[in-house]
């Protein structure tokens, strides 16, 4: 191999890798999933401001309008001033508020929080400049937040089994508890109500031994005013 070949192969060979690096498809993939679709002389790109779209986080849905063709387009200022554009998702819409991007020119956003798993769209109804516009766009889908948790906050199969199990054995020891305290309220009670019945049966027998007592004392005072006026009349007598 001569000196020549040496320096030739290295440099072709850094060439073609290069071209590959460079031309390949995966290379030129767009880094965000946005749609463009041309109306007359006017290049209308949606997407979402922040990709992959999950829900319960901040997003915000993303237009951009630009007036020509190919890299030769120029962005359109104050492009929405006439138009009227709704998110939809299934057959419910909602009118979004768009506001110019401070650092891309003729890009707009509008804050979006989307809150459920699917498809979603923008529709369009207005007029740029005066291009008139009427039609729907879909969006990128959005993924649930699901994914990105870690560990699932719903909980495992085995978990939930395990908490049910332990808020049923806290039912039937509350249960027992309660049919305990029950019973030794009803024993209670009945203690209360014999008592009550003694106390009673005292009293009465007490009474009868007071009217039995006044009784002898009744016939022992007779007794004696007796004895007293046969005295007196036996002294009369004498």
């Amino acid at each position: 191999m001569t000196r020549i070949n040496q320096i030739l192969i290295p440099s072709v060979f850094l060439l073609l890798l290069a071209t590959i690096v460079f031309v390949s498809p995966i290379s030129v993939k767009p880094a965000e999933a946005h749609i463009t679709k041309v109306f007359g002389n006017y290049l209308v790109q949606v997407g979402w401001d922040n990709e992959p779209v999950y829900t319960g986080l901040v997003n915000a849905a993303q237009v951009t309008i630009k007036k020509g063709s190919g890299d030769s387009a120029k962005p359109v200022i104050n492009a929405l001033q006439n138009m009227q554009i709704s998110v939809k998702y299934g057959g419910v819409t909602k009118p979004l508020d768009f506001l110019p991007s401070s650092t891309v020119d003729g890009q707009y956003t509008a804050p979006l929080i989307p809150t459920r798993v699917g498809t979603y769209s923008l529709v369009f109804k207005g007029t740029v400049e005066s291009q008139e516009i009427d039609t729907e766009i879909a969006l990128d889908d959005v993924a649930s937040i699901d994914t990105l948790n870690f560990p699932s906050s719903t909980g495992s199969s085995s978990d939930n089994s395990a908490s049910v199990s332990q808020i049923s054995s806290l039912a039937n020891q509350l249960t027992s508890d309660i049919e305990e305290a029950k019973t030794s309220a009803d024993a209670a009670a009945k203690s209360v109500s014999n008592v009550a019945q003694s106390f009673q049966e005292v009293k009465d027998t007490t009474d009868k031994l007071y009217m039995i007592s006044m009784t002898g004392i009744g016939i022992g005072i007779a007794g004696v005013v007796i004895a007293v006026i046969a005295v007196n009349r036996s002294k009369q007598q004498n």
